[in-house]
């Protein structure tokens, strides 16, 4: 069978992001009680990154269905979130009115590869597990350098190829042959091609090395990297106690020694130069 050429395939992905199918496959997987724990840390900690609220948004960039804006504005911040699905921001508008935040949180469709904002317009910028699902993730990242004020900070939170959960899973699927897709190595990292029940959606393990180039090639330098999630075989596991024994590690992990080279989710902290 033919393969399709490279921006068939990025077409493909980006019909795939519109749905709202991939989007629920997501929150089933992460939005539940079990991994709030984890948010509530992380996101005291952003907020310790970022400094008070004060009165400009922050943007969330590729935001989905506002779980990351409503935890910025549980914190005090007005949140200016984006994304490519209309069909996800009507569920992200109903999320932050229920979660009665709908004063902080505004919503627009934007790609990310190619945002209507102006150059310069935001101190404070995150984007939490989005780039992964990008093809042309050095144009997102232009992006999100290019939006962001001179001395602002980008909060960057992505897999980690070469963590602890990614290694040892690469190898076990290759030694029982259960790669669902295709796999492709790049400069950003591993890329896995494979087909859902919405569609081809790619997923990137990334190499933290070249995401950091591509960031300081675009004006933006890295000032931290620490461990997000250790794992997040939790979406895997039909064992309530074998989850809650996932999320416990993840929560120790954050809390001490917090080390990212072994843990699969990082946070990667970036200044825009002056």
């Amino acid at each position: 069978m033919r393969q399709p050429s490279g921006r068939a395939r990025v077409r493909d992905v980006r019909a795939t992001l519109r749905d709202i199918g991939v989007h629920e496959s997501w929150s089933s997987g992460y939005r539940t009680p079990e991994n709030e724990s984890f948010y509530d840390l992380a996101f005291d900690h952003i907020a310790r990154t970022f400094g008070p609220p004060g009165e400009d948004a922050v943007l969330d960039a590729g935001c989905g269905s506002c779980t990351k804006a409503i935890h910025l504005a549980r914190r005090g911040y007005s949140v200016l979130g984006v994304d490519l699905s209309d069909k996800v921001l009507e569920v992200g508008r109903r999320e932050a009115v229920e979660a009665g935040l709908g004063d902080r949180i505004s919503l627009r469709c934007e790609d990310l590869t190619s945002m209507t904002l102006a150059d310069g317009c935001f101190g404070r910028v995150l984007c939490w597990g989005v780039l992964m699902h990008i093809p042309d993730v050095d144009r997102a990242i232009a992006e999100l350098a290019r939006v962001a004020q001179p001395n602002g900070l980008i909060v960057v939170s992505e897999g980690n190829m070469r963590s602890l959960q990614a290694v040892a899973m690469r190898l076990l699927k290759r030694l029982l042959h259960r790669e669902r897709g295709e796999l492709r190595y790049t400069a950003a990292g591993v890329e896995a091609w494979e087909e859902t029940p919405t569609g081809r959606l790619m997923t990137r393990q990334a190499r933290i090395a070249g995401i950091v180039r591509s960031f300081a090639d675009h004006g933006a330098r890295l000032v931290s990297r620490r461990a997000g999630q250790f794992s997040e075989l939790f979406t895997l596991l039909p064992w309530k106690p074998a989850r809650s024994a996932v999320h416990a590690v993840n929560s120790l992990w954050f809390r001490w020694p917090a080390l990212a080279g072994p843990a699969f989710g990082n946070l990667l902290v970036f200044r825009k130069e002056a």
